[in-house]
């Protein structure tokens, strides 16, 4: 079975947040990998274009079919996420501005690297690889 490698920009909107998920939805169709992955990345997107000024936003998936697992990483142009922040964004309790709680809660790991202007917010779910 195919590892499947999918690396696309898309601009900054919300349409970037439906697109992402149209392209993964081509490559991990049906069962929980599939719905779990479509929200975690939906939530990854939404927070690169609510909450940074970037004008883009780079998308990287590798779907495993024989291991079952997927790994995506969401690159916006905002380094401005101090790691102690982002646990605190994950463990939240208020209603809004739950996205990193949410892809914590699906993600057998996740976290984020600052690079030069910008970060990479990635996550794991399924099978270790």
């Amino acid at each position: 079975m195919p590892v499947h490698l999918i690396d696309i920009t898309l601009p900054a909107s919300l349409v970037a947040v439906s697109e992402a998920r149209r392209v993964l939805s081509r490559y991990v169709q049906v069962g929980e990998l599939a719905d779990d992955g479509r929200l975690a990345l939906s939530e990854a997107v939404t927070n690169a274009v609510e909450h940074t000024d970037s004008d883009r936003v780079r998308l990287v998936i590798s779907h495993d079919e024989e291991a079952g697992s997927l790994m995506c990483a969401v690159r916006d142009g905002d380094a401005g996420l101090s790691h102690s922040a982002a646990t605190r964004l994950a463990c939240d309790e208020k209603e809004e501005g739950r996205g990193l709680g949410i892809i914590a809660a699906l993600s057998r790991s996740w976290g984020f690297s600052t690079y030069g202007q910008g970060k990479w917010l990635w996550f794991c779910i399924g099978a270790k690889a």
